[in-house]
Formats: C-alpha cells, structure tokens, sequence
C-alpha cells in the first residue's frame, strides 16, 4: 500500500509562500536561482520552500558558505537549526526550529518516522506500472577516481534498507513523466538512485541519471512537495509547495528567473 499524506486526519494545508527573499551573489558561485521562500513561521518554527542550488547547510570552502541556515540566522538568530535536510540540488519543503524545544519535538518526529514527506520528480520513460514499491538497500562506493558514492549496495556489504514507494502521477508527450515519490527510509540521494535503479532516472540528474536524462533539464527536477507533520505550537499541519516542472514539460525554461 502506498501512503498518502491526503488520507490523514484533518490538517490545515498551507499552500501560499508569504515571503520571497532573492539570491544574493557572493563571489559568483552561488547559482543565481538559488531562492527560497518562506511557507509558514511562527514563534517556534519556520518551514521554507527552498530552491534547486541552494545548499542545506554550509560545506567546506569559502565558496560554499553560502546556504539556506546561514541565510536563516541572519534574520532568526543564532539558534536557528535544519530539523532535516534536502540535497543542494533538490528544491522544496524544510523546517527549521527557532527554538531548543521544537528542535527536541521535530527531531524525535523524525527519528520516529511520524513525518510524512511526498516528492514529485520528472523521470525519463513511461512506467509500465502505475505504482511500486523499490526496496534495495544502497551505501557509498568508490569510484574509479577515489571518490565516494552513492548506490545500491548490499547489506551484507555495508548497504542500509532503503524504500521508497512510487506512483505515476502523468505521462508526458516528451517521453518524460511524473512521479510521486515517499520515501519510508531517509537515506541520502535514495530516491536519486532509485529512480535510476528502475530505469526512470530522474531528468536533470547527472550523478546517477544516464547522459539523455541528465541533459533534459537544466537542473534536478526532484522537489519536496508535500510535508506533513505535528508542529509544537500550531499542532498538525500540512504544507504544499507545487515542484516547478510540475505545470508544463519546458524544463528549458526552469532556470528562468522567479516571477
């Protein structure tokens, strides 16, 4: 069975961005799409809806200093923490905490798997199924070069279960689709790898996508599009951030600057 984060008890949905802060450049790394906006804030939380391009959290070098928390602490203070993390290139949903009391709370609600997270992703090729379940485990590899990866790796071998449940939500003229996509598990690029794993590599996708998907889109049309949680003072919510590519196939136009 699939879960559905639209068969949950009565929430109130919010589904309009209230605040839109634009990228700011640095010394030119910073991709120039890189936005986020805020979905919701209250004295406890803070839930965004951050773009393709912007890190989570800081990395190593100058050039990477750039990134949602630092730009989050900048105006909500020191305090301010990631209760979870999307990858640089994968846009959507995150919830930060502003205080030590809602980290506790949102940090055990994960842990505990009572968060329901929902992916749209754009993929290459048709399903010949409407549904699925994938479940191999993956882990790091090294690459020929000596760099770590990710993929499908075996348990036996370090490999830790991973599952993802999948549903097609269109099938596009262009030969692309799209997917629902709820990971039971959250391990890092899982629903990267299988995506491709399935033969459906998400479009954009030049890590684990073959040459055709990754050249498609301009950036990863993977996006966090439906978060539902209990919210320590607000109580159960549920937040809805449409993916860009979801309304039309022109992933050209995707780097387009916000309207």
């Amino acid at each position: 069975m699939l879960t559905s984060a639209l068969a949950l008890a009565p929430r109130r949905v919010v589904t309009r961005h209230r605040t839109f802060l634009a990228a700011t450049a640095d010394d030119g790394s910073t991709r120039p799409w890189a936005t986020f906006r805020v979905v919701f804030e209250d004295d406890e939380v803070i839930v965004c809806d951050k773009g393709s391009g912007l890190l989570a959290v800081p990395g190593r070098g100058d050039h990477k200093q750039d990134s949602l928390i630092t730009r989050l602490r900048a105006t909500r203070g020191a305090s301010t923490t990631l209760a979870h993390r999307l990858d640089r290139d994968t846009s959507g949903l995150v919830v930060a905490a502003k205080t030590k009391r809602a980290l506790r709370s949102l940090s055990m609600a994960f842990e505990a798997r009572e968060v329901e997270k929902s992916y749209v992703g754009a993929v290459l090729g048709w399903p010949e199924a409407t549904f699925g379940t994938v479940d191999e485990p993956i882990g790091k590899v090294k690459t020929d070069a000596g760099h770590n990866r990710v993929a499908v790796v075996a348990e036996a071998d370090g490999g830790r279960r991973s599952r993802t449940n999948w549903a097609l939500l269109e099938k596009r003229d262009d030969g692309s689709s799209l997917l629902s996509l709820q990971p039971v598990t959250g391990r890092s690029q899982q629903l990267r790898v299988h995506c491709a794993l399935i033969g459906l590599p998400l479009l954009g996708d030049a890590l684990h996508g073959t040459e055709e998907a990754a050249g498609r889109a301009p950036r990863l049309c993977l996006h966090a599009a439906r978060l539902s949680l209990d919210l320590p003072t607000a109580g159960p919510m549920t937040f809805e951030a449409e993916a860009p590519f979801a309304a039309s196939a022109d992933y050209a136009s995707l780097l387009d600057p916000p309207r």
